[in-house]
């Protein structure tokens, strides 16, 4: 409907004559290749990304297109869009209306208050952020002040995460069932709609956030009836109060920050699994230190915890899980050359996940990537699960 509505008005209301016109984008072509036998292609896509900007007085107009060749997984070739919308700015407050990704929150590589954006977990989180964020159709509306700005957020429409498939490198396995029902999944109505708000705060050396959203659960909860090799699985939704609190404040070289979220409604599977989901609270939180000492380095550490409140022993997952994280990244030969390293390290299960990156620009627009992602640790960890893929990547990529 809000897309149908965007191109309605380009074509009706909004006559962008003796506009100005923007046309980018990207083509890249990536592979992933499996260290472990068979050494399998875990990933092989080249993708042309077209985005487009129309400019008239105060309105203007961004689409983003993907058009995509998998030369792994043929059936998920083809042509998406990415994001389209709307803009209109005024001097204190300005609309966006459209299919957008909306980005909250200061954490690297974790998504505490960053709930808005679903996530596409197919390839799990090999690939960077910006990639795995799945745009909503969505009404954004911001008040800008002098010191603070406010944010409200209305998704009509509620958009479901996307898991790895199951016969996926990255699935996280059978679920060991006969059948699987539809499940509760949102119906697309005004009742099931989603609402955001944020106020940020900024003043002379220090930033601050706070949040709500209503939501839903991006992934279903599963519930399950009858016995092993026998059952039911049903998925379920619920409704989710999610609060948010965000901090940022420079010292010198430095800047700390701070992410926390309390949510409301979340379920947790019990044991022995039956058909019954725990519903209990949950608090996340992350503390981070940056660190840019100069000569083009940059160090980033972080340290976070999900913790579940008034915990029972009939849950299956544990109380608390901590894990810590450790970036660091170099440029080098006038910064043509970027190197980089990310460490995540469950404190809980001591598996690990090590991603070691290098981009090299080769000329203005175009650019060469190589890098690593290694899992390590214990098969029941989040990421020992997945110690046989660990893998070898390379990427092209021309931008214009």
């Amino acid at each position: 409907m809000v897309l149908g509505f965007i191109f309605a008005a380009t074509s009706h209301g909004f006559e962008f004559s003796g506009r100005e016109f923007d046309f980018s984008g990207y083509v890249e072509t990536r592979h992933c290749m499996q260290v472990e036998s068979p050494n399998d292609l875990l990933a092989s896509e080249t993708m042309a990304r077209l985005e487009t900007r129309s400019f008239k007085d105060v309105w203007s107009l961004f689409t983003s297109i993907n058009l995509s060749a998998n030369h792994k997984l043929e059936d998920e070739s083809g042509i998406s869009m990415h994001e389209a919308y709307i803009d209109y700015v005024a001097s204190s407050w300005d609309l966006r209306l459209g299919r957008q990704i909306i980005i909250w929150g200061n954490a690297d590589g974790f998504r505490i208050t960053d709930n808005i954006s679903p996530s596409d977990l197919s390839e799990y989180i090999t690939r960077d952020f910006d990639e795995i964020r799945m745009a909503v159709d969505a009404v954004k509306l911001r008040f800008l002040g002098t010191h603070g700005t406010g944010e409200l957020i209305y998704i009509p429409f509620f958009r479901q995460g996307i898991s790895p498939d199951k016969d996926s490198p990255w699935s996280l396995g059978d679920l060991s069932c006969t059948s699987i029902t539809a499940g509760n999944k949102p119906e697309k109505n005004i009742e099931n709609g989603e609402l955001g708000a944020k106020y940020a705060l900024f003043l002379p050396g220090f930033d601050m956030a706070v949040s709500y959203f209503y939501t839903w659960n991006d992934f279903p909860y599963y519930a399950y009836t009858g016995n092993t090799g026998s059952c039911q699985v049903n998925p379920q939704f619920y409704r989710l109060h999610i609060y948010g609190l965000e901090l940022s404040r420079p010292y010198n070289d430095f800047v700390f920050r701070g992410e926390a979220a309390f949510s409301h409604g979340n379920r947790y599977l019990s044991t022995p699994r039956d058909a019954s989901l725990e519903k209990k609270d949950q608090i996340k939180w992350l503390l981070g230190l940056d660190w840019s000492p100069g000569s083009n380095w940059f160090l980033s550490f972080q340290v976070t915890e999900d913790r579940i409140l008034d915990y029972s022993a009939k849950i299956q997952q544990t109380k608390q899980s901590a894990m810590v994280t450790a970036n660091i990244s170099k440029k080098l030969f006038r910064e043509k050359l970027i190197l980089s390293g990310m460490h995540y390290l469950n404190l809980d299960e001591k598996d690990s996940l090590t991603r070691l990156s290098s981009e090299y620009q080769v000329m203005d627009g175009f650019s060469l990537f190589f890098g690593s992602d290694i899992f390590t640790g214990k098969r029941s960890g989040g990421f020992g699960r997945y110690k046989d893929n660990t893998q070898v990547w390379a990427r092209a990529k021309y931008s214009f």
